[in-house]
């Protein structure tokens, strides 16, 4: 099987920071024991002529995704599940062996097959699984399944994922977040790899792929993340950012019932209740008083808008897909 990657190579992709992976047309791996190749061959599947043209990841992608290959189509309906549903039905989501078996064999099974059926079309599996009633289950739990983390009885409560959290402030704040060679704009989600430095990113899990394995992300809260919340770098600058959310506020002049509803919206994607509009609406006229006489009346609101938005994306509500 490693003989069937021993002609890749890499080229200059054009700037500093990129590279291309490209295919040789010479070159083969030696067995250390035997002292000679072997011909390149998937597990069970059938050997390529040493002197084929054929891209040989191109001939192991056919064997992996072939319909054949069930392993595949589930190890991939597993891990989609899981990245949505906050566990896999299949856990650890890696671990898919006889001796481990799903919490729900017909689920998976029928997921697999319709996935097999569509080509592998992950779009597809994505809005199945979206469109399910147990997908839109509520994570309020009841006395009867409180205790239950694997048959799915109600919405298992997560926090975002390190690069999603930061988007997400990015998106909120108006305020993009650099990245050291980069464009303005790229999110982290689009890097390439965990060699761009980010303390941030770093800090709330994301994974060095030192390892193959899924458990090498890390979701699990820390006071490094708690702190980082409260008085980090990364959320002052994005509230205070020149052009962010909050200067953009006080730039249109909003009136407060407006401006709550704006930031309700951007980081709820939903409308505050009526009880809670009355005691933002409240607390913000009373924050604002107080803090006229020491800096003005135009930066006490900018300091009150700042601390409401604080507030929000430091909110479960905000953190958590729940």
């Amino acid at each position: 099987m490693s003989n069937l990657f021993s002609r890749v190579g890499v080229k200059d992709g054009g700037n500093p920071r990129s590279f291309a992976v490209v295919s040789t047309s010479m070159g083969e791996l030696y067995h250390p024991r035997l002292g000679r190749p072997l011909p390149p061959r998937p597990p069970d599947g059938t050997a390529l002529e040493f002197n084929s043209s054929e891209d040989r990841r191109a001939y192991f992608a056919a064997w992996l995704t072939s319909p054949n290959n069930v392993y595949f189509a589930r190890a991939r309906v597993n891990r989609v599940w899981k990245n949505f549903m906050g566990r896999g039905l299949v856990e650890p989501a890696d671990d898919l062996r006889d001796t481990n078996p799903p919490s729900n064999e017909e689920l998976l099974n029928a997921l697999t097959d319709d996935f097999v059926k569509h080509g592998f079309d992950v779009r597809r599996m994505i809005r199945t699984i979206m469109e399910s009633a147990t997908y839109q289950t509520d994570s309020e739990t009841n006395q009867l399944n409180a205790q239950d983390d694997k048959y799915y009885s109600h919405y298992i409560i997560r926090r975002l994922p390190a690069e999603v959290l930061l988007d997400t402030l990015s998106q909120v704040t108006h305020d993009p977040e650099k990245f050291d060679g980069y464009p303005p704009g790229t999110r982290a989600l689009q890097l390439p790899d965990t060699k761009i430095d980010s303390y941030f990113l770093s800090a709330f899990g994301r994974p060095p792929r030192l390892q193959t394995s899924e458990s090498e992300r890390q979701t699990d809260p820390s006071v490094t993340q708690a702190l980082h919340l409260i008085n980090g770098e990364t959320l002052n600058r994005k509230l205070h950012a020149p052009g962010g959310t909050v200067d953009m506020l006080l730039k249109l002049g909003l009136p407060d019932d407006r401006a709550v509803e704006y930031l309700y919206l951007s980081a709820f994607s939903r409308y505050p209740s009526e009880a809670g509009r009355r005691k933002i609406l409240d607390d913000l006229q009373k924050g604002e008083a107080r803090q006229q006489v020491a800096v003005g009346p135009v930066e006490a609101r900018r300091h009150v808008f700042e601390d409401l938005l604080w507030a929000m994306v430091t909110s479960k509500e905000f953190l958590f897909n729940q």
